[in-house]
């Protein structure tokens, strides 16, 4: 009984695989083609960017040196460290390519967190990249943001943003991301 059904199985097994390849022959669109069509897809879905991101943050220590002389350090933020309105933190995103093409057109955005406020020409990258800031929760962007304030005269003009009005950051980069290739960028914000 078990042989008669292992003969079935392969009998349908093959039948299958019969009517597979019969199929592109039912087609109007060539074998070769077909092939073709399958063999790019393929190839596209192996040949992808992809760019890991991870953040991280610390926060700054600023002691005196037996000089008297102000030192700065920066002390990774953990479950530990104790964040304290006037403290400064810096965010550092990390991001590397570890797919097998570039990545074309990276942009790596970051929220201002609540209770900080961003620290003015803190942005900075390795590599080159465009910086620009949104004031508006993320739905524009520009490298000096402006904001209508009216004079004692009751005049308006514009004038540059108040760090406390900053609410994302976004680095954009020029250069294509090669395989492999990573960047850094980071700003300093200060608690609230």
């Amino acid at each position: 009984m078990q042989r008669l059904f292992a003969k079935k199985r392969l009998l349908l097994g093959l039948s299958a695989l019969a009517l597979a390849g019969a199929m592109p022959f039912a087609t109007s669109q060539p074998v070769l083609a077909q092939l073709q069509e399958v063999k790019e897809a393929i190839v596209q879905a192996v040949l992808r960017p992809e760019v890991k991101l991870s953040l991280g943050a610390e926060k700054q220590i600023v002691e005196l040196d037996a000089n008297g002389r102000e030192k700065t350090s920066w002390e990774a933020v953990d479950s530990k460290v104790t964040v304290q309105p006037g403290d400064v933190l810096r965010y550092t995103v990390d991001g590397s390519n570890s797919g097998d093409v570039e990545a074309k057109g990276l942009s790596i955005t970051q929220p201002i967190p609540n209770q900080t406020s961003y620290m003015l020409k803190s942005a900075k990258t390795e590599g080159s990249a465009e910086i620009v800031y949104s004031i508006d929760g993320g739905q524009s962007f520009v490298a000096a943001p402006m904001v209508e304030v009216t004079l004692p005269d009751g005049t308006v003009e514009l004038q540059p943003a108040p760090a406390e009005m900053y609410t994302h950051i976004q680095w954009n980069f020029g250069d294509d991301l090669a395989s492999a290739q990573s960047v850094k960028a980071s700003y300093n914000v200060k608690v609230q």
